[in-house]
């Protein structure tokens, strides 16, 4: 059982769909504190006048320690959905693959609920489908987990009886390998080089955008092959 785990960020990028298209079972990582101004809730997408920002509001009045799971999304402007739709369209309508892309991500947009993580997940599990990243998903915060950094890392696998786990490339600067070879779990790390795709409307290559960058411009098919390029295996040192 090889598991990897993540946050589940806003429109991944090419990295976090590369690692998960590793791994038997993908660890969706809620129960973490929701960290503001970052990738949970928000993405980076070139728009009409180069990179933008895109995202989900949240409400953060009384939920400064709230986890993902527990982030409420902000209705203080009604037509968030609207805006945000209109915002991917005037970006990308365009693009060769618009059409391919598009209606997953007005679909997930579209889903009644209070909470943005659900956005998100739903986003991930249809791109995990256009892509055929066939591992299966699980929440953290169904788990029962303890601990922080390494030590949470740790619990997550014992309790998902993963043989290994893929980590990210700064895996190296907190996770404790004495604990994990204890309980005979393989820690590998994924070392992912941004690939470089030709880009509608950019002259010069803009990297670590948001995955739907590259699907809008070749497809999932192609964009598939584009992706899983930025590094061949992975690395135990």
């Amino acid at each position: 059982m090889i598991i990897t785990i993540h946050q589940p960020e806003h429109l991944p990028w090419l990295g976090f769909l590369n690692k998960a298209a590793k791994a038997d079972l993908f660890v969706i990582l809620d129960s973490v504190q929701f960290e503001k101004n970052y990738f949970q809730n928000r993405n980076r997408i070139l728009g009409t006048n180069g990179v933008q920002w895109i995202g989900i509001p949240v409400s953060l009045s009384g939920h400064m320690n709230a986890s993902i799971a527990e982030t409420l999304i902000s209705n203080v402007d009604k037509k968030w959905r609207e805006k945000y739709l209109r915002t991917i369209q005037m970006s990308y309508s365009k693009y060769p693959y618009f059409n391919e892309v598009y209606p997953l991500i007005e679909e997930s947009i579209g889903i009644e609920t209070d909470h943005f993580s659900d956005i998100n997940i739903a986003i991930i599990e249809k791109l995990f489908d256009k892509l055929e990243i066939k591992c299966d998903i699980v929440l953290s915060s169904k788990l029962n987990v303890e601990g922080l950094k390494s030590d949470l890392i740790l619990d997550i696998c014992k309790k998902t009886n993963a043989d290994a786990y893929i980590a990210g490339p700064f895996g190296r600067d907190y996770l404790n390998l004495s604990d994990f070879n204890n309980e005979r779990i393989k820690v590998y790390y994924n070392d992912y080089e941004h690939p470089v795709y030709e880009q509608k409307r950019s002259n010069e290559f803009i990297s670590h955008l948001s995955g739907i960058d590259l699907f809008m411009n070749v497809g999932f098919i192609e964009g598939k092959k584009i992706m899983m390029q930025g590094n061949e295996g992975l690395s135990e040192e």
